[in-house]
Formats: structure tokens, sequence, C-alpha cells
């Protein structure tokens, strides 16, 4: 697909990176041609040095021809003007990034009335990602399928778990539960597993379930004796106060560290239940003033990926149970494996994956068959929720009679309420969906994983 991305910032260089590694044709268009030009130089893409709210320069780059125009600019207002001019030109598809809740609230109104076809709230999507985390606090990965359905929980084993290795055909048959692992992360490599592979201290073991389940799993594991009841946030930005809605509603003390005078003013506002201490976060005398020590959960959530990293260590030296790091930076993201600072969230990634699922489902036969994207595993690997609808080759058939391709395993199989742990015997019928876990490759359409 011709896809142009307007804004050259992290969040738009992520994207161009991603969506040419899928092999669409990419334009990037920035005021600034320094950057424009490196980018053209690194990836393989085009680039025109403009203004994106302008006809002339979204001509130039080919908007009116284009399937998609994403705008990720710093501003809303200018990525709302972007895609409408971009949809004035003749653009198929908009997409653009806001960060005021207003916006994202008047979002019927915008895609019926002015033709913007999708908006990304990065800030409330990054929310959302931490709190599921906080969920499940002994995970390092989670992400959430089905419209909260199915959950794909990461955790790592210890020796004190699995002291000599097992094989998962004997953990499966020991466990209370019905469970399926469908992904294990060993020294930065990613194995999609059949019943003969051994389980090892230090795995990162990728698995699936509601709820319930896997806190059950988690609970006869020996890892589920961990709950969240105060939080410190260190951080009063958006993503903050989001959060901090979300956490307050369902009973969490949080305590809120900002620096800004003004802003820690509006969040005293905002969020009466919160505690709001005006001062350094980066202050460690500060920290244990404000009981680092007796906290069940530390997020950092500055602006400098280096400090909030630099905090994380600080609060794991303290035995805080469950930290939380944003990372912004690439290349910081391929440095916090090592450093085991728990888990760590990029809003970067958050918005490249909600967008690349955009485009796959735009390239799929059935529009709306690509219904959930992630990637995990360091993005060795990939998550993607299928609705099959009466797919001819899927429905009416047992898992085992299908041919997938190697490294490709079926996770879930969702009908209507129902979650199911598929095996062989799993026959699939009409309006199912299905979790597909993949190294390797990069599904737009159901029919691909098949050989």
């Amino acid at each position: 697909m011709k896809i142009v991305i307007i804004g050259a910032g992290k969040v738009g260089c992520a994207i161009a990176k991603g969506l040419s590694q899928e092999k669409h044709d990419v334009v990037i268009v920035d005021r600034n041609s320094a950057i424009v030009n490196k980018l053209v130089n690194e990836l393989d893409i085009l680039g025109v040095a403009g203004d994106g709210s302008l006809a002339a320069d979204l001509r130039e780059a080919g908007a009116e021809r284009a399937d998609v125009v994403i705008s990720v600019t710093r501003s809303d207002q200018t990525n709302l003007l972007c895609c409408l001019v971009a949809k004035a030109l003749g653009a198929k598809h908009t997409i653009a990034r806001v960060r005021e809740p207003a916006y994202s609230e008047q979002f019927e109104f915008m895609r019926t009335s002015l033709g913007i076809d999708m908006l990304v709230n990065s800030d409330r999507e990054t929310a959302d990602e931490i709190a599921r985390h906080l969920r499940y606090p002994n995970a390092e990965h989670v992400e959430t399928f089905g419209h909260g359905k199915v959950d794909l929980v990461a955790v790592r084993i210890s020796d004190e778990l699995l002291p000599t290795g097992e094989a998962l055909s004997e953990l499966v048959k020991r466990s209370k539960f019905k469970l399926l692992v469908c992904a294990i992360e060993r020294d930065g490599e990613v194995i999609i597993p059949d019943g003969k592979t051994v389980i090892y201290p230090d795995d990162v073991v990728y698995f699936t379930g509601d709820f319930r389940t896997v806190n059950a799993v988690f609970d006869q594991m020996g890892v589920g004796d961990v709950s969240i009841g105060n939080m410190i946030v260190v951080g009063g930005s958006r993503i903050c106060q989001y959060l901090s809605k979300l956490l307050i509603s369902i009973g969490i003390k949080v305590k809120i560290i900002e620096e800004d005078a003004e802003r820690c003013k509006l969040l005293a506002t905002e969020l009466p239940k919160a505690t709001v201490v005006c001062g350094d976060g980066g202050d460690k005398s500060l920290l244990l003033e404000e009981g680092i020590d007796k906290a069940d959960s530390f997020v950092t959530l500055t602006g400098s990926d280096e400090l909030n990293i630099l905090l994380s260590l600080f609060a794991k030296s303290h035995d805080v149970d469950k930290v939380i790091t944003k990372v912004s930076s690439g290349s910081f993201m391929e440095l916090t494996g090592p450093l085991e600072l728990g888990s760590v969230v990029s809003p970067v990634r958050v918005m490249s994956d909600k967008i690349i699922k955009y485009t796959r489902s735009l390239q799929a036969s059935d529009n709306d068959s690509v219904c959930s994207f992630y990637r995990i595993v360091d993005e060795k690997a990939e998550a993607i929720e299928f609705d099959l609808g009466t797919n001819k080759r899927f429905v009416g058939k047992a898992l085992k009679e299908l041919r997938f391709k190697k490294n490709v395993i079926i996770a879930a199989v969702i009908r209507g309420r129902e979650l199911i742990v598929p095996d062989g015997s799993t026959v699939i019928l009409p309006e199912d969906r299905i979790i597909v876990i993949s190294a390797g490759y990069q599904f737009s359409s159901p029919e691909e994983t098949l050989q």
C-alpha cells in the first residue's frame, strides 16, 4: 500500500520503520529537511521536506493516491487539519494522533462528518497498557484480546518454580487448569513450543487464558501472591492523568510526584482522591521520604528515558513489588532487557502497533479480519486476533486437519463470550475468532497462516 506519514518525531520514525519493513511504499513529510534526509537514507522510504497541512506539499508526497495518510505531529490541531486536507485530495483512509481527551471523545462525529477514519490517543492507550500490567503484578508482559476475554501473559521462570527444567507436556499434566504456552523467550530468541519443549529457569514463558484462569495458574506456580494497594507515579503527564483515574476507580491509592507547580495544581483539581507531591522525582531523598520502600508499585512517566530507567532501578533496589518503566526511544528499549527493570512500556510501540493493525486489516480480503495485533518478545514474534467469519478454509475443520506454517500456533479460540483453550480436536465454527502467535511472519489474513 502507499502510505504517507506526516511528522518525523519518535512516533513518526517508528511507524515509518515498521511499515517499510512490511514492504509498504512509505513517504514521510516533515518541515525538517535534515531529519527527512536521514530517514530516507536509513530506511527504504521516500521523503518530502514540507508542511503536511498544505495541499501542494501533500500532492508532492502523493497523498491523493495514498491508501493511508497518517499524521503524528506534536499538534492535535495540525494532525486533524492534515487529515482533512489529505481526505479532500483523495486519500482513501486517514489517521490522526490526538492527545486532548476532548478530541478523542468526539471521534464518532469526526469519522462520520469529517471523514477522519481513525483517532489514536497514545497517552490513553499507554495508560490502558500500564493498567493491564498492574492486573498481573508478577508478569513481565501483558496483552489483551477479544475485548478483554483473553490475556496473553509473560512470566519469568525462576529456579524455585522449575529448578530442573520440565517438558511442557508434563507441566500441562500436573496443572489443575487447561493452559496453553504459546511462546518462550530464551537468551533473546523466541521459541514457538510443542509438547516436547522443555522450560528452563530464566525462560520468559507466554501463555493465554482468561483473568481468573491466569491468576489461578500464577497461584499454582507460586507467583501470584502480590497485590497492588498503593502506587507511586513519578511524572504528572497526561498518561499519569489517564492512569490515575483508572486505578483510583478500582480502589488503588495513587501518589503523584511532579516538579512543575502549575501541573501539580491541575492534577490536584482533576484527581482529588490522589496525593499530589510537588517536587523533584529524581531526588532519592524525596522518594524515600514519600515511602518508596512501602509502595506496592512504582511507575516512571517522566519525559526522560534515562531518568525513568535510573528511577526504576532505584525502586527495584528497594524491593518494590511491581515496577513499570516508560521508555520511548528504540535504542533504550534494546538496553532494558539485561537490566531486568520489570515491565517496560513504550508509547511509541503502542501507537505503532495500533496503526500496523489498522493497515493490515485494510490489506486483508475482509477489512475487519484483523481484530487485534501486538508485537511481543522484543518484536521477534507477533500475536494477531483474526475474525474468521465464514472463512471456508477454516470453518468446520478441526485444528489438526489444518496445516499451519512452521513457528505458528493457535493460542486461543473465542466463540461469542466463551474462551476456548484449543487442542488438535477443536473444531472451528462460523464467526469464531482465533489468536495466532507466530515468529518470522507478517500475516494480514488468516489464510496466510496456512501452508
